[in-house]
């Protein structure tokens, strides 16, 4: 059988110059975690994005957790969170007992639908999520116009969305909080884990620098003594660091951070990266094209739709079986796999049909139009700045030769 077409295990290209930024971190004698390379990487990444603030993280679930302090859920409190996000992004809201209010999609962009969003708004409402899906931007105009005329914070899930546009800015500016990863898969990647948190709230950037080095944050005073009963403040700089011991007064605290750090090899690689960013999403684009392309010439296919004047990162390659198509789409898969050598991987399975939020009392049919496109219609192909011309070859003939050999079928 041919080679096998399937994913990449590494979404981006590695050479000499992540080596070479490795090798200068080890030969640094700076500390591994707080090196001069990760307040560097932060800034340039918060440039990159045209944001204000930009904390590096351990991963894109670490800036997703540090979100949920920020914004300081507790139980009952609700959040609108879009209908096919994945399990992360939900997780540390599960944790805190968090209502989930799931909103439905839109079918031909994979996007929280804004029309979907107003109905389930309460006074218990703190937030909306939204997943950049697969690396298409969101359509955040009237989903802000929602959020300020109610008080409420927007997260963006920006996993897949790192270099991704929206009416001409980057996925980051002008957001309340952006959550990005740097994982293996992911168009850049800091050494297979990493994340960033960005925000242009100067409070939100206050809370998260030092939640993710285990700080808490609440409502304290300044103590002036400088005893704690018959002890006294040591004055000897020898002595460790005792936090806040002798400097605060807690009256109340809000929460409570965890070691979310980034580390210096990482943030050095993720410098490297940044800059290689824009061309390998380009790659990335050019294989898009070539598969829009083919698709477009089938008329059983329809392609993702990406809004006027936003760039999709093409993290993932996304298209449609259109309806009443005399076709079955798990069928295409299957030949895409067994004729084709071909992997062909769905994403995301609707979030409200997990056993857990089900075990919470979501069920089938609260997100129709996300049902409907993940059952029925969704489709995906392998896409990388790794592929070869074989590969890309391969997946636009094996589309054409599926349906052709289809038709006379008429399989159901």
């Amino acid at each position: 059988m041919n080679q096998r077409v399937e994913e990449y295990p590494v979404g981006t290209i590695f050479d000499e110059k992540e080596i070479t930024a490795i090798k200068q971190v080890l030969e640094s004698g700076e500390t591994l975690t707080r090196g001069p390379e990760v307040e560097l990487f932060e800034k340039e990444f918060a440039s990159y994005c045209n944001a204000k603030h930009a904390i590096s993280t351990s991963s894109c679930g670490g800036a997703l957790n540090i979100a949920s302090k920020v914004l300081n859920l507790k139980k009952n409190d609700e959040v609108i969170c879009q209908a096919n996000v994945f399990w992360v992004t939900i997780v540390n809201l599960l944790e805190r007992n968090v209502t989930i209010k799931c909103a439905d999609i839109e079918k031909n962009t994979l996007n929280i639908d804004p029309n979907k969003i107003e109905p389930l708004i309460t006074d218990k409402t703190k937030a909306i999520y939204v997943l950049h899906h697969g690396g298409n931007p969101v359509n955040l105009d009237p989903i802000r116009e929602i959020a300020e005329s109610n008080n409420l914070a927007i997260v963006e899930d920006a996993a897949h969305a790192v270099g991704a546009e929206y009416k001409g800015n980057k996925i980051g500016h002008k957001s309340d909080i952006a959550c990005f990863s740097f994982s293996s898969l992911k168009n850049m990647s800091t050494l297979g884990e990493g994340g960033m948190f960005v925000t242009n709230d100067e409070d939100f950037a206050e809370k998260a620098w030092g939640l993710r080095t285990n700080y808490p944050y609440g409502n304290r005073q300044k103590r002036h003594a400088t005893n704690i009963g018959s002890y006294h403040k040591p004055k000897s700089p020898a002595f460790m660091h005792a936090g806040d011991a002798w400097d605060y007064e807690w009256l109340r605290v809000d929460e409570i951070g965890s070691t979310y750090r980034m580390s210096s090899a990482q943030a050095a690689v993720g410098r490297v990266q940044l800059k290689k960013l824009d061309k390998h999403n380009n790659i990335r684009k050019g294989i898009a094209d070539t598969f829009n392309k083919t698709i477009s010439e089938i008329d059983e296919f329809s392609m993702l739709n990406v809004l006027p004047k936003c760039k999709h990162a093409w993290h993932l390659f996304t298209f449609f079986l259109k309806d009443n198509m005399n076709l079955n789409r798990d069928y295409i898969i299957k030949r895409l796999d067994t004729d084709y050598n071909i992997h062909s991987p769905i994403r995301f399975w609707p979030i409200h049909l997990g056993g857990i939020m089900r075990m919470n009392g979501h069920d089938i049919g609260e997100c129709p139009a996300c049902e409907d496109v993940w059952f029925n219609q969704q489709l995906s192909l392998p896409i990388s700045p790794q592929m070869k011309d074989w590969e890309i070859q391969r997946i636009n003939t094996s589309l054409k030769e599926i349906i052709k050999l289809s038709k006379p079928k008429l399989i159901n």
